[in-house]
């Protein structure tokens, strides 16, 4: 009970609320509260039920009865979910987050780890068929718009923005998607640049070679972006859409010059020399198109090798202080990079190529991988 003054003042501050909406729910004076916040006095016992159902947790919680065993459990939690993160295993966190939050359902990070795998589950065609059945998007947007309206942490908050501002264009709410993100700060206001002009010494060389890493990672993406139909690619030609994706790899190769492996990096290459080697091939290079997949093989076959590695440093110039640990990356597919490649090979563009015994032997090298 010595605690229980602490822990409303936690509860109340983390959900907004004032000592004296709190006061007129149980009907007595907000001074009495101040008091027990201030640890002057405590609360009558036949008020801790009312205290608890306020906040929406358990006497227990309200009493600190069961915080070291709630801490472990979570933890527990969280390896569980990392790990089915780093696999792919979007359905099974789904399943993880929910039975959590029937526990725990205000603890807003776990909130968060639901959101994330309800809108990443559409990797494959049949896994967006069953998030679109089962309402995975709308499941993510109604959880975020809770954290907005109950949560006062700004890391959660943002986090909840950006899966909502995602969100909200896939359902055609595309005003509400531009209201959120224009309240958002200027990327030179984020953490990761600040830090970078805070720091001194090694930890700021680190600090700025992770923003470079970060920064040729969206740009890449970006170019890739504006070469699709969706975007520039519909006023394109093959040639120009082909010099946009080189650039975009390029731009890995410029900063990463001595990892040719490039670790994390490969997953990105790969997808890219694939979408190479679909244009050599409507361009009717078909030389150029089979030299692109050979090239999307050699990277997908290292990215999947990473999975055996331990935390790896690189080695270029300018990401020589930055480390890539395989064991903290996630995706939202349960497959192998040398499988998406392998699904990719069956797309009628490549029908030019699929008889030759070149186009062949890479298929029967990427089975094997399987």
């Amino acid at each position: 009970m010595l605690k229980i003054g602490d822990k409303i003042k936690s509860l109340r501050k983390s959900q907004d609320i004032t000592q004296e909406k709190l006061a007129a729910y149980l009907n007595i004076s907000y001074q009495a509260i101040s008091k027990w916040e201030n640890g002057t006095a405590l609360p009558d016992i036949t008020l801790v039920p009312q205290i608890a159902n306020f906040f929406g947790v358990s006497t227990d919680e309200l009493l600190c009865m069961n915080e070291v065993e709630e801490t472990e459990e979570l933890i527990e939690y969280e390896k569980i979910y990392r790990e089915n993160n780093r696999l792919g295993k979007m359905l099974d966190n789904i399943i993880l987050s929910r039975e959590v939050l029937t526990k725990y359902p205000r603890n807003y990070q776990w909130m968060l780890n639901l959101s994330y795998p309800l809108i990443q589950y559409n990797d494959t065609k049949e896994h967006n068929k069953y998030s679109s059945e089962h309402g995975f998007v709308e499941e993510a947007i109604s959880i975020c718009e809770r954290i907005l309206e109950d949560c006062t942490i700004d890391s959660i908050r943002h986090s909840a923005i950006q899966i909502l501002c995602y969100s909200y264009s896939d359902v055609g709410k595309e005003d509400l998607a531009l209201k959120l993100a224009y309240e958002m700060p200027d990327m030179y206001l984020s953490k990761e640049h600040l830090l970078s002009h805070i720091y001194k010494g090694e930890k700021q060389i680190e600090q700025c070679q992770t923003v470079l890493l970060s920064m040729i990672d969206a740009s890449s993406g970006l170019i890739c972006m504006l070469a699709s139909n969706g975007l520039m690619g519909k006023e394109l030609t093959i040639l120009q859409k082909i010099e946009l994706v080189e650039t975009a790899n390029n731009l890995y190769k410029l900063i990463l010059s001595e990892d040719e492996d490039s670790l994390f990096y490969n997953c990105r290459l790969c997808r890219n020399y694939s979408l190479l080697a679909e244009l050599w091939c409507k361009n009717g290079n078909t030389e150029k198109a089979m030299e692109n997949l050979l090239l999307a093989e050699k990277t997908a076959t290292y990215y999947d090798a990473c999975d055996s590695l331990t935390e790896q440093k690189y080695k270029s110039l300018l990401a020589n202080r930055c480390t890539f640990n395989p064991k903290t990356v996630g995706r939202n597919w349960e497959g192998t990079e040398t499988g998406t490649l392998l699904n990719t090979l069956q797309r009628k563009v490549f029908d030019p190529i699929r008889e030759t015994d070149t186009f062949k032997q890479l298929t029967i090298r990427l089975n094997n991988h399987l």
